[in-house]
């Protein structure tokens, strides 16, 4: 009696799939096997215990005419690999439910347990269709089939999600200047393996790169995958454009596992399934809360760039989470979708599709976020296309006479740990006396900047806590403006 696992038709040791391209598992035997597939978290592989893992699956299999018994878990990987969708703004979310750690024991009826130490293989809640390995692919690109240069605006919220097999990879952000040079900041720095997605929306990384006048920058920027050698791993650009005031934001897990979002400027359309049913009590009739309505809405995407209807096929079609997000409110709604139609043709350049959805949740109320909104006055105000917004606040420092010959501000709080501090006058000369600054009340200068000689904004950084105001002996100077960051998102 004998039990021989193939050499070529087999997962490979330590190899990472995606759901649908394990191989299939060829034995030659000349006696039945049990098998029992086991599970183990991917953010522990290295602490594998085997004896206390999942069990995925046990069964028994006889081999047919040929001697052999062919084994495929496909189905069943899904079961224990999940995609993590953003609750709030984070700046990052471990995406460890997306793989599993998979071993497989084999017993003989008559040979007992056989020597399976090299079939142990991770899986990524993912699927694809390549000429290369999953590992191969996902080397070399982030976990989405999106368009390699995508729409956003300052609303819209983006995360990139990635596989690091431990290379040491570096997600970077580079804005370009329209004098050809550009701005870099590191969105995330590499720390262990494993899967991860990265907040990679506008409003975040302007503010990571410190970019002190948006305006002179091209209307787009790249995420960027580099690898301890600094080489280019995968890159994605976001070009920026105006929002209409009538965007909606769906988050979908789309097929490799990753997290994608899709702007709508079509109609959204309230379609409630209700019922009402009537009682008598006595001589009265009255509303009777036995039945089971939901809110549902059809979302219209509104035009789209053609090429786009294979990936909105896929979000809508993916069926693992979605969310839509409510800029106004600042929330996350989980929702469910129940209905598609992705009738887009391949005749012209634009086409559109559209989808209903529920919330996920079974209480039929209005949450507060939601209810706060409602209740705003608000209208959208049309931007300048291709231009980055300001959003930094801004404080006037206004210089008065100290009494002893100097002007001096009155003590400002600003909270932010970096300030950009404006001399907004026309004619400034080389060689004025210079502007000392000061931290809460003290009277000694925490440094200063001489006006007509240094870059403008001067640029400093204190605690977000730390009073600041400022003196000088030049009589010219009237007022300083404060620019500044109210949230320092890192």
């Amino acid at each position: 009696m004998s039990v021989i696992i193939s050499q070529t038709q087999r997962p490979t040791l330590h190899a990472m799939y995606a759901k649908n391209t394990v191989p299939h598992l060829l034995i030659e035997a000349t006696e039945n096997i049990t098998v029992q597939l086991k599970y183990w978290p991917y953010d522990d592989r290295d602490n594998a215990q085997w004896n206390d893992a999942d069990i995925v699956f046990t069964g028994s299999y006889s081999p047919d005419f040929n001697g052999e018994i062919d084994i495929d878990f496909g189905e069943l990987y899904g079961a224990y690999l999940s995609t993590v969708i953003p609750t709030n703004d984070s700046t990052e979310l471990d995406q460890s439910p997306g793989a599993g750690y998979f071993h497989l024991l084999i017993s003989g009826s008559d040979s007992g347990a056989i020597n399976t130490n090299s079939l142990r293989w991770y899986v990524a809640n993912a699927k694809l269709k390549s000429s290369q390995s999953f590992q191969s692919w996902s080397m070399a690109n982030f976990l989405t089939n999106q368009p390699i240069e995508k729409v956003t605006n300052y609303e819209s919220p983006e995360w990139l999600t990635w596989i690091d097999y431990g290379s040491g990879c570096d997600l970077i952000a580079r804005f370009y200047r329209k004098n050809g040079e550009s701005i870099e900041t590191t969105v995330r720095s590499a720390t262990d393996a494993g899967v991860f997605s990265a907040n990679v929306r506008y409003s975040r990384l302007i503010q990571m790169a410190n970019v002190t006048s948006p305006s002179q920058l091209q209307g787009f920027y790249d995420l960027i995958l580099v690898n301890s050698k600094q080489q280019e791993v995968a890159c994605q650009r976001y070009i920026y454009e105006e929002r209409t005031g009538m965007e909606k934001y769906f988050l979908f897990v789309n097929a490799l596992g990753g997290i994608d979002t899709l702007i709508c400027q079509g109609e959204n359309v309230l379609q409630p399934n209700t019922a009402h049913n009537i009682g008598r009590f006595s001589d009265h009739y009255r509303a009777l809360d036995d039945t089971d309505d939901k809110r549902r809405w059809n979302q219209n995407t509104g035009m789209v760039p053609t090429q786009y209807r294979n990936w909105i096929y896929e979000l809508l079609t993916n069926k693992q989470g979605a969310q839509k997000y409510d800029p106004a409110a600042l929330d996350y709604y989980s929702i469910v979708v129940d209905q598609s139609d992705v009738s887009m043709s391949d005749h012209g350049q634009l086409s559109q599709a559209s989808f209903g959805y529920i919330l996920d949740e079974t209480v039929n109320v209005i949450s507060d976020t939601e209810r706060a909104v409602d209740r705003m006055l608000h209208q959208s105000v049309a931007e300048q296309a291709e231009a980055f917004d300001d959003v930094r606040a801004k404080q006037t420092a206004v210089m008065q006479d100290d009494g002893h010959g100097g002007f001096e501000t009155n003590e400002l709080i600003i909270p932010a740990s970096t300030i950009y501090v404006n001399d907004n006058r026309t004619l400034k000369s080389v060689g004025e006396p210079p502007v000392y600054y000061f931290l809460n009340g003290s009277q000694t200068a925490a440094g200063s900047f001489s006006p007509g000689s240094e870059d403008n904004p001067t640029v400093i950084n204190k605690q977000a806590n730390d009073s600041i105001s400022f003196a000088t002996q030049n009589e010219s100077i009237e007022l300083l403006e404060i620019k500044y960051y109210p949230t320092q998102t890192t």
